[in-house]
């Protein structure tokens, strides 16, 4: 279980005010900065748009009601975005050397994003999103950020190195990166991921670097002979931070509203630690690792809605209030009038989407909350547990609810499970004639084990809980096919994961459809998936052409083709696109599988 400490940040100030004023004030301290200006835009290519969005919806116009009563008429907004992205991004780097022991280095990132992307308001029309405000550490993702709707400011890195013969330490804020896959992310226990920016469509050659999120932290290492190397550390937990609900990007269907501020603040002074062994013998290296942590990928439930407005109207099965969901033609609603879910083709379509079992989340909102037992009970006669088996079932019961009461919006609650995650890697380096494919191919196999781990569960108070193992296999190589180019960078990777996908998506409840629930069969085989890149730097290298692919073996893809030009230090223009697609829901690709684009980024770097 991940250790609490209520007064770390407190013992984190006091311990870097310390070391600052034990640096001997007589030497020189050296100072360089670096950074760089970055506009980057994404136009969308794609006839699709995010169906999560109230805008876009998955289902709109005339959506049928089976109970028989009129249809339901969901406003169709069909409103059209052209670009997914347009943003201005500064880095500025400050490395600091102050002895030959004691090193700094503090990095200040902002990141503005232009109004081109909009949704919907209900009461006005196009609106403007929020792209970057969480309810983690008062309005923002981060201890050290502050943002608004449309900007973010903060310090990815802010530590202090100190190192002595064989001995290494590092306080402040800072990531920490143990894994090394391009896709795949196995060994790379210790951090969430940051996805507000531009989800993981980035270059997907960066490694999670931009996407990593930071948290203050201890860290330090000691080499006790030639081959062995110990690391530890201790971190403050930060959660993962998914694209904001209405955001271009957002994976959160609109009407559900993820209340942070009853998930995370339970969890936010929790410490996260690890330990990691390494042993290098010859082309052989090794590692083992533990982490005790808390998941940064939350687990979703299911809150009561607290509208009081209904209660009278509805007395007979309990309170209204006490149920998650909220009418939003009455008083409490948080969205406005026409902007919920509506209509069971609506509900069953967006939960088969996001990996949620729509007809089994019917039976979890009958076990967990009275007032719904009651209402299909005694006002629809069915009978629980197990109210309903089919979607034609599930669809009856959602119908006459929405018929009742209108389009409904519901809060979210984000949990963060305590788990211990177990691991082990070996890469060998081959040698052989040069120029062969044997000689200098890097093979590395990584391994972690969780035991308990925690998963969503329909939004369920009762989680799933299985035994995951996790592995990774990857080939890289460079290989230089002419000597009149330089040479080329392969690499070949796998992942298998024996519970979840690659979002974190428990396999039991994917592969649903508008007509047909998930059976379960996915959960069988496990997940697999496969990914390939290829860079090639032309002669002179001034452009690198780039070739990066994903296959999920459920059915989803993404191709992301690229080029590099980089006419002298301080310019570099990049472009790339995004192709994805899924054949079905149980594809793990299928929630951005709208998002085809084409990016560019133009940079300035000093």
């Amino acid at each position: 279980m991940a250790m609490k400490r209520s007064t770390f940040i407190t013992q984190l100030a006091m311990i870097l005010t310390v070391s600052l004023l034990l640096i001997p004030t007589a030497h020189t301290i050296e100072v360089n900065v670096s950074g760089f200006i970055r506009q980057e835009m994404a136009y969308s290519i794609s006839n699709d748009q995010n169906p999560m969005n109230r805008g876009t919806a998955i289902v709109s116009g005339t959506v049928p009601n089976t109970t028989g009563a009129p249809s339901f008429i969901k406003k169709d907004f069909d409103y059209d975005n052209d670009w997914n992205l347009m943003a201005t991004r500064a880095e500025v780097n400050f490395s600091i050397t102050i002895n030959e022991d004691i090193k700094a280095f503090i990095k200040v990132r902002g990141f503005y994003s232009a109004d081109v992307f909009n949704d919907v308001s209900i009461k006005s029309g196009a609106k403007d999103v929020n792209q970057f405000k969480v309810d983690h550490h008062g309005k923002c993702a981060t201890i050290f950020e502050v943002c608004d709707d449309d900007f973010m400011i903060d310090l990815p890195s802010a530590y202090i190195d100190y190192s002595l013969g064989d001995f290494w330490f590092r306080i402040g804020n800072q990531q920490i990166a143990w894994g090394e896959a391009i896709f795949f992310r196995v060994m790379d226990a210790p951090n969430g991921l940051d996805l507000r920016r531009h989800t993981f469509l980035d270059l997907a050659s960066e490694e999670y670097s931009d996407e990593r999120i930071s948290a203050p932290g201890i860290r330090l290492s000691y080499n006790f002979n030639n081959n062995w190397e110990i690391e530890t550390f201790a971190q403050l937990f930060q959660a993962s931070v998914p694209p904001q609900t209405g955001s271009s990007y957002s994976i959160i269907n609109s009407p559900f509203h993820i209340r942070n501020d009853l998930g995370f603040d339970k969890v936010d002074k929790q410490i996260n630690a690890g330990i990691r062994l390494l042993a290098q013998f010859d082309e052989l290296g090794l590692q083992f690792m533990a982490v005790s942590r808390h998941n940064p990928d939350p687990i979703l439930v299911l809150a009561p809605g607290g509208q009081t407005a209904l209660n009278p109207a509805f007395a007979p099965f309990g309170n209204f209030s006490d149920q998650p969901f909220r009418s939003t033609s009455f008083p409490g609603a948080i969205g406005a009038p026409n902007s919920g879910v509506y209509g069971s083709l609506d509900w069953i379509s967006t939960a088969h989407l996001l990996g949620i079992n729509g007809v089994e989340a019917i039976n979890v909102l009958g076990q967990e909350f009275p007032f719904i037992g009651n209402f299909m009970q005694f006002a629809l006669g069915l009978n629980g547990p197990d109210y309903v088996n089919s979607v034609a079932e599930a669809s009856f019961v959602l119908d006459n609810f929405f018929t009742a009461i209108g389009d409904l919006e519901a809060d979210v609650i984000p949990l963060y499970a305590s788990e211990n995650v177990f691991g082990f890697s070996a890469n060998y380096i081959f040698y052989s004639e040069p120029d062969t494919w044997l000689d200098q191919l890097v093979v590395r196999f990584e391994l972690t084990y969780t035991p308990d781990k925690k998963f969503t569960n329909n939004n369920s108070r009762h989680f799933i809980v299985e035994d995951e193992w996790v592995t990774g296999l990857v080939f890289e190589k460079y290989q230089r096919f002419s000597n009149a180019f330089p040479a080329t960078f392969l690499a070949f990777q796998w992942m298998h994961k024996s519970e979840s996908d690659l979002a974190g998506r428990h396999l039991r409840h994917l592969g649903g459809t508008s007509t047909k629930a998930p059976s379960g069969g996915e959960e069988s085989h496990g997940w697999d998936a496969i990914s390939f890149a290829v860079q090639q730097p032309l002669p002179g290298l001034i452009w690198k052409l780039d070739m990066i692919m994903l296959y999920d073996f459920n059915g989803s893809y993404l191709i992301q083709p690229g080029v590099r030009y980089k006419p002298n230090k301080n310019w570099t223009i990049e472009s790339f696109a995004s192709f994805l697609d899924s054949k079905d829901n149980a594809g793990a690709l299928q929630p951005l599988a709208w998002a085809d684009e084409v990016s560019l980024r133009l940079t300035y770097q000093f």
